[in-house]
């Protein structure tokens, strides 16, 4: 296995040399120490070290914490934590740029080839994890589908460049909003939540596919699509979410489905403006956010984002609900009006 290279950061000469052998004799390489945090900075871009033991109290004008975040930040570089002092505060401080792990001072050559092993396997972990992850979101980027993911609640949390030139909504703007604004049924029928296809794909474990669905554009036009929706679970079998693989429908020969809307876009949304665009719509209070983040009846929300205008009054349903029939009073009208205060 290849040496790792440490730097070691320590205001203390003395300790900085007993560390520095002490690594050496473990089979690490060291190259050098610092005793600043500038000092330090200057180091690790010379070395590119694998793992840093910093000390948290330093000369200088930048502590232990600073530097770390800085090489952490700038240069990628792991950081182990070598302190005297474990007050709350200065833990909080520290775990705030997720260390690999504490030395305490005074410390058994022990503690530290125990704490530089698991930092060092760790770091390869996360560097390793962290490059998989770019792979995967280069080929993600690269590829002709449309892909959406969602989390559990079936909100939009990502989409590729391809989704993005399908849909014509950036990722930032579809990323919140809920995966049944983007999609309705065939011909131009709403899907309730037992047909979203992410839900299904949760709920029955498998790959499901999309068929008879279309997709709404930003600019408010629709196109028949076709694809698959597949659960994300994690190593325990919790689901996660969803992905969703999304491409232009096509007919026998190769050529894309044309969609025909039965409904005149005049006729959509008819007695006002229309709205256009996505909507979030929450599921339990059927209240909607305004760019400020204030949430307000859908009513209210319409009434000031459009010409709408609503007029009071009660469905047949509301109406029975209200007033039951067995309540009603019906007038007599064989009997003569009497006024207040007439005698029989």
């Amino acid at each position: 296995m290849e040496q790792s290279t440490i730097l070691v950061v320590e205001d203390e000469p003395i300790v900085a040399r007993d560390i520095q052998l002490s690594l050496e004799r473990l089979g690490y390489r060291v190259p050098a120490t610092a005793s600043s945090g500038e000092e330090a900075i200057r180091r690790a871009k010379e070395c590119g070290p694998d793992l840093v033991l910093m000390d948290i109290v330093l000369k200088g004008s930048m502590d232990g914490i600073a530097t770390a975040q800085y090489l952490q930040r700038q240069l990628d570089v792991p950081v182990v934590y070598l302190t005297a002092y474990g007050d709350q505060q200065t833990v909080q401080r520290a775990e705030g740029t997720a260390p690999l792990g504490y030395v305490m001072k005074p410390f058994q050559p022990t503690d530290l080839q125990r704490t530089v092993q698991l930092a060092l396997s760790r770091a390869r972990e996360d560097r390793h994890l962290r490059e998989s992850i770019r792979w995967l979101v280069t080929m993600v980027c690269c590829v002709n589908d449309a892909i959406i993911t969602t989390n559990r609640a079936g909100t939009v949390t990502y989409m590729n460049s391809a989704a993005e030139r399908l849909t014509g909504w950036t990722q930032a703007e579809a990323v919140g909003a809920g995966l049944m604004a983007l999609l309705v049924g065939q011909p131009n029928a709403e899907l309730d939540e037992s047909q979203n296809p992410a839900f299904r794909a949760m709920a029955e474990g498998n790959v499901v596919p999309l068929e008879g669905v279309v997709l709404i554009g930003r600019d408010y036009s629709r196109r028949r699509v076709q694809g698959t929706a597949a659960p994300v679970s994690n190593e325990s079998g919790g689901i996660l979410g969803a992905v969703l693989t999304l491409h232009d429908a096509v007919e026998e020969g190769g050529a894309v489905a044309p969609y025909s809307d039965p409904t005149p876009a005049s006729e959509e949304f008819q007695g006002g403006t229309s709205l256009q665009g996505i909507i979030n719509l929450c599921a339990w209070c059927k209240r909607v956010p305004d760019t400020d983040g204030e949430w307000y009846e859908l009513e209210t929300y319409l009434t000031e984002h459009s010409e709408v205008l609503f007029n009071g009054g009660l469905c047949p349903e509301c109406l029975d609900r209200c007033f039951p029939k067995e309540q009603k009073r019906v007038p007599d009208c064989s009997q003569p009006w009497r006024e207040e205060g007439d005698r029989e």
